[in-house]
Parts: C-alpha cells; structure tokens; sequence
C-alpha cells in the first residue's frame, strides 16, 4: 500500500522493487520553478536532505490533458510529477513529501502511475483570532499544514467581541492595541499562502459579535439604539450574548461603515474569491427596542427583528458581490428570511439550530459542511471527536451533541449533490499551543474525507499513513 493521504484515486505499480532517485528537483515550466525551490525547502526540513535544482530526478510537467486540480506521477528512473495548474501540481508536491522512503540520505520509490484529483473543491479550516489572537509567525503555520495536507482555503476569523486583529485607515480605534496585525504583515501573509496553492478568507463579524465596535465607534454602529437586555442570549457552550454585541441595523451610519470596512478587508485579501461576513448568534431582539430600527422596518415593510435579520444578511451580500466577491455566512438566519438572501451566498451549515442545512438546499443555496460534530475543535468540557470520528462521517453528514441542535437526536443527512462544495474544520477559542496538535491530528482526516466522499481506507490502512505523515509536519512546523 502506498503510504498517502489524502488517498489518490487511482495507483497501479510495476513491482515492489524500490529504485533509488537522484536527489534533485527541476521543472519545464519557467512559472513553477519556484514550486520545485519550495519543494527543496521542504524536503530539507522533514528528511535533512539537500536537493539540487537539476534534471534527472524529479522533473514537474506541464500536461494540458489534466482537469484544473488534477495531477499526476509517473516513476520510472526519473519522476515526473504532471499538471495542467498550479494547484494541481502543488498538490503533486504535496503528495511527494510522503512517498519517498529515505534511506541513508537517499530516496527511493517504486515504478509506478498515479493519478489523482479531489472529489469536493472546498476543504477548509478556520482558526479563531479574534477571541486569541495568535503570533503572526504562528499563521505561516497554518498555511504549511494547508499545502502538506491539501487544504484549499484557511479562514481567519479576524473579529469577536474584544478583540479587531485587522488593521484599518478607515476607522484607526477598531484595531486593538498589541493584538493585531499590520497591512505590511496581511501582504506578506497573502503572498506566503499564493506560493503555496493557500487562500486566505477573512471573516468579518455582522450584525452579531460586536463589541468591539460599539465601544470604539458607538456614535457610529449603536446611536440611538435601546439596551435593556442585560442577557438575550445562550450559547451552546454556556456562554452569554447581551446587547452590547449587536450593531444597529436601522442606522445609515452603521451600514456605510461596514461597507467601508468590508471594502477595506476585500482589498486586504485580493487573492480570496470570498468574504466570510459572520451573521450568527446575533441578539436581534434588541432591534424591537430600538427607534432606528422601527423606523427602519416601518419604511421598509419588515415585519419585526426575525426578518430584519435576514433583510440586514442580505443587504450585506449584496454589497459583497457589488465588488467583486462573494459572501459567506453562517447558519444563523431564520428560513423566514431566505428571500432576503442572494442565492450566490455561500452558507456554512454548522449548528443546524437555525435553520437546518437541508432546508438551505433547498431553498437554492450551496452550502458548506462545517457539522460540529465532529469537525469542531473547542475547549470545553463537552465533546472531543478525533480522526475516527471524521473517518466514520461524511459530507453529507450533519450531527450535533447539544439537544438544542435539530441534528441531535436526528442527524441530518441530505443526498449526494454538487451544492455541497465541501467542509470546514473550525478550532475556536483557543490559542496556538492550545489547538495545534488537534488541528495536526484531526485535519488530515477531514481532507482524507473530502478529496474522497466514499471512503477508501480502513481505521488500520489510514493510521498505518497518518502517523509518519504527522510526524512529519509536526517537524516541518516546529523547525520552520
């Protein structure tokens, strides 16, 4: 069995007879000669072994027969790696960090065709920043655990309630002191991810999780809007949402700000076809008390703060894809207020409390699977699900272990369909000493999962690939 993960879909060899691979990597594509330059600056940190740039070991071919995200290897006494893009031949590099054998300095690896693609386009993870910020140096991190572990799209929850770890020129007190990152930093951040097949999404937080707004701007995102609940809300977690952490949906001001501020972000991350604009676990009840708010629902025909919830979603969106992007968010509007909601949206399906992830399907949107069970990654005293977990779940799989959840008793399994583009693995509350063995051990069975929906591996056959692939980035991580 070859030892790799994800498993690629199709492997024929020619024998067990490992032959021995000159140490070197080049290209015939002047673009990816820096892809074979990352490949030797891998190599080196997992096996101390040095590459040189040269022809007759392991040559990267361009091949304009392979689909976009397909590739393929080819070892006789050199090693081809072929594609038709450059993610598709990352991915090829991706798969040749694991399936050498090293021996004395050396490389071997047997005759052999193999052929491979993902199933589903969307395998993501999402790390929380704004409820622990986390070390710049500590993000490049994630990113190199996206390549080894095919991992498309690394979401950066960049707000919460205390914390603003973005910069802004728009609105200078949002950032919070110490804790957040420089423009020269999401630069470098965004070229770091480019070189290595990565997008960085960034989550921006609306209407919900606000705090941080309303105490440094609150001329702006609260004027004029009632209180008077000290507590609207519970959390799955035990944890509490009061008035404090919602934004006005019925003030003019309010609104041109976020959009000043999501085209500040949009501008930040250019290379993200996408913006995670939040819209959960917002306290809306508080807009009954507001004057602006009934104001603004008088005008504008909205029936109470349940439907002005998803208009204030939707009018979000919109503005989203004005410039050129589009918008992701939460499960957390009411199915009342689909109609509101542009159907290019791209919902994430993760508490199914709300509203459940077939009810979105049907209502005409693609949806991503971020189940929390068993894809979260949270310190508290519930639940923890480890790679079994994952191994036995699937895409189209969605369960819960709070009774709140309409996943609980039931899980929620929908039929197979290109709707679902994909998962998410979320690591929330937590700081980078806290989370980084779960994400390193829980990761890559997610991607096993998602760049093949039917399973392919037994517990056995999986454990025997993930163990030295582990060992492996762990070392990469730590010596980098």
């Amino acid at each position: 069995m070859l030892k790799l993960l994800p498993t690629p879909k199709y492997v024929a060899k020619d024998g067990n007879e490992k032959k021995e691979v000159k140490l070197c990597i080049c290209s015939n594509v002047s673009d990816w000669e820096k892809y074979a330059h990352l490949f030797i600056e891998y190599f080196e940190l997992a096996h101390g072994i040095n590459l040189d740039y040269d022809f007759g070991g392991i040559e990267l071919n361009f091949d304009e027969t392979h689909k976009s995200g397909a590739y393929s290897i080819e070892s006789d006494k050199v090693v081809i790696a072929s594609a038709s893009s450059d993610e598709g031949i990352l991915y090829a590099l991706s798969s040749l960090m694991q399936i050498f054998a090293i021996e004395n300095g050396k490389m071997y690896l047997e005759n052999m065709v193999l052929n491979d693609y993902p199933d589903k386009e969307h395998r993501a993870i999402m790390i929380d920043l704004g409820r622990h910020w986390h070390p710049f140096e500590k993000l490049k991190k994630f990113v190199d655990i996206c390549f080894l572990y095919k991992i498309k799209y690394l979401n950066l929850h960049f707000i919460d309630f205390n914390l603003y770890t973005l910069p802004s020129r728009k609105y200078p007190k949002l950032p919070t002191p110490g804790k957040s990152y420089t423009f020269e930093q999401i630069e470098e951040l965004n070229r770091y991810a480019k070189d290595r097949g990565v997008i960085i999404v960034p989550e921006y937080e609306c209407p919900g999780h606000a705090t941080v707004f309303n105490r440094a701007y609150p001329e702006i995102f609260s004027d004029n809007m009632a209180g008077g609940c000290d507590v609207v809300m519970t959390t799955e977690c035990g944890g509490t949402i009061g008035s404090e952490d919602i934004i006005c949906a019925g003030n003019e001001k309010c609104t041109n700000a976020t959009f000043e501020i999501l085209k500040e972000i949009c501008d930040m991350f250019p290379n993200s076809p996408y913006i995670h604009i939040g819209g959960d676990e917002a306290p809306v009840s508080v807009w009954d008390s507001c004057s602006v708010c009934k104001k603004y629902m008088e005008e504008n025909g909205i029936s109470g703060s349940q439907e002005l919830y998803g208009e204030y979603v939707g009018r979000v969106c919109k503005y989203i894809l004005s410039i050129g992007k589009t918008p992701m968010v939460w499960e957390g509007f009411p199915e009342e207020s689909n109609h509101h909601i542009p159907k290019e949206t791209i919902v994430i399906g993760w508490e199914n409390l709300y509203q459940t992830s077939d009810k979105l399907l049907d209502a005409g949107f693609k949806v991503i699977n971020s189940s929390w069970q068993p894809l979260y990654i949270v310190q508290h005293y519930r639940e923890r699900w480890d790679p079994r977990d994952i191994l036995d779940w699937n895409v189209y799989n969605w369960q819960h272990w709070w009774s709140n959840s309409k996943a609980y008793s039931n899980p929620i399994n929908v039929e197979p369909t290109d709707s679902v583009i994909g998962s998410m693995m979320c690591a929330w509350e937590m700081n980078y000493e806290q989370e980084i063995n779960f994400i390193i051990e829980n990761l890559i069975a997610m991607s096993e999962r998602v760049w093949n929906v039917d399973r392919k591996k037994t517990d056995e056959e999986y454990f025997d690939c993930q163990l030295p692939l582990t060992g492996m980035v762990a070392k990469i991580i730590q010596d980098r």
